[in-house]
């Protein structure tokens, strides 16, 4: 299914009604499955740019809700066992009962944990709704833009004939300059992650 997806986008199709639709329903099964959404937006951004933006955000954010919902009212027994079976899985929802939304902001920026694996444990905490959704919605924002933005820029590098070789090295040496950034970044919240105890172990049962 992965490698039909990014087949898919690398056709580069422009963002009308049918793609748009393909990829919000990508990017809502992306909140329920361990899909990669990384690679996603940078697929997304390299075949409809900036745009895409638009799309994705609003399917990621109720494919969340439905999965933080689903978690809550049921799936919580068979989910409880399967937290409870792994202590660092279990020290992630006690994080959140105790900071609340400052957490689920920590983890949905750079978080060692796949985006659907995070839907399901919120869904376990007492967080509230409301402090769930807006800040999942807030703080996916600069993670989704950064990828959508980096795919759509490095298909610009290599397409535009307009752009001379050394633009083009100039401008890819500028991509790669905010890659490693934010790789820098990520890396660090997600050791802060791993030394507050929130990492956690995502092998199936």
């Amino acid at each position: 299914m992965y490698d039909a997806v990014m087949q898919w986008f690398s056709e580069g199709r422009n963002l009308g009604v049918n793609s748009s639709m393909m990829l919000s329903l990508i990017f809502f099964a992306a909140s329920f499955v361990l899909i990669p959404r990384t690679f996603l937006c940078l697929g997304a951004g390299a075949s409809f740019g900036l745009a895409a933006v638009l799309v994705i955000l609003p399917s990621t954010m109720l494919g969340g809700i439905l999965a933080f919902l689903a978690a809550r009212y049921f799936f919580s027994e068979r989910l409880h066992v399967y937290v409870d079976a792994r202590p660092r899985l279990r020290r992630f929802a006690t994080a959140v009962d105790e900071e609340g939304w400052r957490v689920v902001a920590l983890l949905r920026f750079a978080s060692p944990l796949p985006n659907a694996v995070q839907n399901y444990v919120f869904g376990l905490t007492r967080i509230g709704f409301w402090p769930f959704a807006i800040t999942t919605f807030v703080f996916s924002i600069p993670q989704i833009m950064l990828y959508v933005y980096l795919g759509s820029a490095g298909r610009a590098v290599l397409l535009d004939e307009s752009l001379s070789t050394l633009n083009r090295v100039v401008l890819g040496a500028g991509l790669v300059s905010i890659a490693i950034a934010a790789l820098l970044i990520v890396r660090r919240v997600r050791s802060d992650a791993d030394r507050a105890g929130l990492g956690a172990d995502t092998e199936m049962a």
